[in-house]
């Protein structure tokens, strides 16, 4: 059985957390610095459910290890904080990829 460990976790609605494309630079940015074994991992809606997160559809997740990690995010984007058990090994194998870019929105004024 794999050990688990008591992590901190922002839980928002589909979007508030990585719609816009900051939290994957921000990860991004802390995997450059910090390496790539940080422990910060992001939760779709579909592994907030399968690691039972929220019992809410179309939620997503941030976990890290470190509580203010999540305490800046949760400034930045808003959400709920709190902590959960989790198999960190679980978390490195299914929850390590990095939010999906964000959608390319076309701004020229066309006519």
């Amino acid at each position: 059985m794999a050990e688990t460990k008591i992590l901190n976790v922002l839980l928002a609605p589909n979007g508030q957390l990585s719609g816009h494309g900051q939290l994957r630079e921000s990860m991004s940015e802390r995997r450059t610095r910090l390496g790539d074994d940080y422990p910060m991992w992001y939760l779709n809606s579909s592994l907030v459910k399968e690691f039972k997160v929220s019992e809410i559809e179309g939620m997503e997740a941030v976990i890290a290890e470190d509580k203010s990690t999540i305490s800046w995010l949760k400034l930045r984007f808003g959400g709920e904080r709190f902590t959960k058990s989790f198999a960190p090994e679980e978390l490195w194998e299914k929850a390590c990829f990095l939010p999906d870019p964000a959608e390319k929105i076309d701004i020229s004024f066309k006519k």
